[in-house]
């Protein structure tokens, strides 16, 4: 048995937490159309219609924004750490940066249209320049970030501020060759996702609950935690209503009225409960530990199972049969998951980034 003694738990809770719900949101778009014909919540049966409306409610944009908050705290922790140790925390990072952005560029080319890790890569440095800035100034960039976001993309087309809304490759993952996919997404260009400016506003509020230690000492916040879940949650909900309305109108500022102010306070209600009941839910801590071996896996396994390749399932299954199939592969993971980690200290891609980012022990 490898046990990791300086890992906080609950920061893996979260972060397995997260990576379910992420998948949930990525199955809809690995196994058809529905998010890039703008069809969600209009797709066969009323269950089926049922489950989307669910995931779209409840999980699009929410769960990415919590792995966005893990993010910085992780950064936050590790700077820590390596300080404490004195360890040359800068070069080493900017190191770690690099492999993932290297990783992350693969995945895009080689797997899956809908990567984060080079977004991740390439907001972490940002992180850097702003590492030492006090905590207020750095909630008022975080504020400003948030508001700038909110007024722009109100005036974005749907369209164009999203892959949501996209249906211009369809054809190539339906029928396209593996040889015409990695071609089709070398000629896609640059979208500035309306997901972006909230993911780098999580990134600082993560720095700042990381900095102050808040999350490593749980036990000292749960009356806020409690005050926080049943204030937001109302609020979040709310949002997520204006995000549905938005997207069946083509309302751009509905949608982005949701994403920059509703989705983060449904995510900060879920993180609060999440804490709360950390020790319940200890067993999504196997799947957080190896986040991004299994975040990769979610796309070999089905873009393998999917797409044109592949089995050739693309817009086969219904939102239900294939809502019932990712859980079904994240509940293997998680098993997986703690078998691995009973045998070795990290994921084989974890270890793999620490290995070629020169900080592997």
């Amino acid at each position: 048995m490898h046990s990791r003694t300086d890992r906080i738990e609950e920061l893996d809770v979260l972060r397995g937490v997260a990576l379910c719900g992420i998948f949930l949101v990525n199955m809809i778009d690995f196994s058809g159309s529905a998010l890039r014909a703008g069809t969600l919540t209009m797709r066969g049966t009323t269950i089926d219609q049922l489950v989307d409306l669910l995931i779209a409610g409840f999980a699009i944009t929410k769960f990415y924004l919590i792995f966005s908050f893990l993010f910085g705290v992780g950064f936050a922790v590790q700077m820590q750490r390596m300080q404490e140790s004195g360890r040359p925390f800068v070069r080493l990072y900017m190191q770690r940066l690099g492999v993932l952005l290297a990783i992350g560029v693969a995945h895009t080319v080689l797997l899956w249209d809908g990567d984060i890790l080079r977004l991740y890569a390439m907001a972490g440095v940002l992180l850097l320049i702003l590492r030492k800035i006090p905590t207020k100034p750095l909630l008022m960039i975080a504020a400003g970030v948030i508001v700038s976001g909110t007024v722009y993309f109100s005036f974005v087309p749907l369209d164009s501020s999203s892959t949501l809304m996209s249906s211009s490759s369809l054809a190539v993952y339906a029928s396209g060759t593996y040889t015409d996919l990695v071609k089709h997404r070398l000629s896609e260009q640059f979208v500035l996702d309306i997901q972006i400016p909230m993911v780098l506003a999580m990134f600082l509020l993560g720095l700042v609950v990381g900095r102050e230690r808040i999350i490593s000492n749980i036990h000292t916040h749960e009356t806020f935690l409690r005050r926080a879940w049943k204030g937001a949650l109302p609020l979040g909900i709310l949002g997520s209503l204006a995000m549905l309305v938005g997207y069946a109108t083509e309302n751009s500022f509905l949608v982005s009225l949701s994403v920059h102010l509703g989705a983060p306070l449904l995510s900060f209600s879920y993180v609060a409960l999440i804490l709360l009941n950390a020790r319940r839910l200890r067993l999504f801590a196997y799947a957080g530990r190896m986040a991004l071996t299994n975040y990769l896996a979610h796309s070999v396994i089905s873009t393998t199972l999917f797409y044109s390749y592949g089995f050739g399932l693309y817009d086969k299954m219904s939102a239900t049969e294939s809502t019932l199939l990712a859980l079904a592969i994240l509940s293997a993971q998680i098993a997986i998951s703690k078998w691995w980690l009973s045998h070795n200290r990290m994921g084989p891609m974890e270890w793999l980034w620490r290995k070629m980012a020169g900080i592997a022990r």
